[in-house]
């Protein structure tokens, strides 16, 4: 006899994040979300995040980063890169590439500063699925 597959719970699970986007802390928080956003935007059509991604790159672009600034901000938040990683890719210093990375993410802060943004608000929907394994017993 075998036994099949059964979802014994299935269900979605919200959760808030609050940006604070004049600060660098709080731009360094949302660049580090930039993935989940993204999803949250594609596949689930969230208005509020494709605000928050199409005022991020207007920031971007108007905080006039460096091309290394630029290029680490870009590493490290896009693409996931560890530090090292991304020294070794650019024949730069580690301690350089944070100082590039923190000196972009100020700039695009004071930008957001400018604009009179303050503190905003995210809210993700995470699917969660449980589903029971599967055990076939073979017959004799």
């Amino acid at each position: 006899m075998g036994t099949c597959a059964v979802d014994i719970e299935k269900g979605s699970r919200e959760y808030t994040v609050k940006y604070a986007l004049d600060s660098a802390d709080g731009v360094k928080r949302l660049m580090t979300d930039l993935h989940r956003l993204r999803s949250a935007r594609f596949e689930r059509g969230d208005y509020a995040a494709s605000d928050i991604l199409i005022d991020l790159d207007s920031a971007i672009i108007a905080a006039n980063l460096t091309i290394r600034q630029r290029q680490a901000v870009y590493y490290v938040y896009e693409e996931d890169m560890r530090h090292e990683d991304v020294a070794k890719m650019l024949d730069i210093s580690r301690r350089a590439i944070g100082f590039h990375v923190n000196a972009g993410i100020s700039k695009i802060a004071t930008v957001f500063s400018s604009w009179g943004y303050g503190e905003i608000t995210a809210i993700y929907v995470e699917e969660t699925e449980i589903n029971e394994n599967t055990n076939e017993e073979g017959n004799g």
